[in-house]
């Protein structure tokens, strides 16, 4: 029993597959008999046999019938359909490239502010820098050259010998 089950499943997952991929561009009306015609020889067999399958034609022929008459409309374009399309195409590419550009309008808009305020940065701070290091060698010269972190400043030798109040000189 369940490999009978199996096998028609797999039967009719081949029809299914076989019909989907039947080509249905015929301008008139499509039969029954016409969609198992374009079958092969084997899916035509079990069609006959099988009432899934069957209703699966049914279905696609009910289908086709239905939109038959709106092919009619949908193949015969207006004579300014081309330009109406063109024209949409025209306005969306616009549209996307003034997108594009107000981003970078924005930028050039703001370039030479930026360029002016950099430069005021970069001499305001060059000659605070400048006053910084002459500050710094003026008050290197006033200390004098010799102080350093490696040497230290020495007191004077004083030769100078003082005389205590009590005593005097031999």
């Amino acid at each position: 029993m369940f490999n009978e089950l199996e096998m028609k499943n797999s039967e009719c997952r081949r029809f299914l597959e076989e019909l989907e991929g039947l080509p249905m561009d015929e301008a008139g009306e499509l039969t029954i008999p016409a969609i198992l015609e374009r079958m092969s020889r084997g899916a035509r067999g079990h069609a006959e046999t099988c009432i899934d399958c069957r209703r699966a034609v049914e279905n696609l022929e009910e289908t086709h019938g239905a939109l038959l008459p709106l092919k009619s409309l949908l193949e015969t374009p207006g004579p300014w359909f081309t330009a109406r399309v063109m024209a949409a195409i025209k306005t969306k590419e616009k549209e996307q490239e003034e997108r594009s550009n107000s981003v970078w309008m924005g930028v050039r808009r703001l370039a030479p502010r930026l360029v002016a305020v950099s430069a005021l940065l970069l001499v305001a701070g060059s000659t605070w820098a400048y006053q910084v290091r002459r500050e710094f060698l003026a008050r290197q010269l006033d200390l004098g050259q010799a102080e350093s972190v490696f040497e230290s400043v020495q007191a004077p030798m004083n030769d100078d010998v003082l005389v205590g109040g009590q005593g005097g000189l031999p």
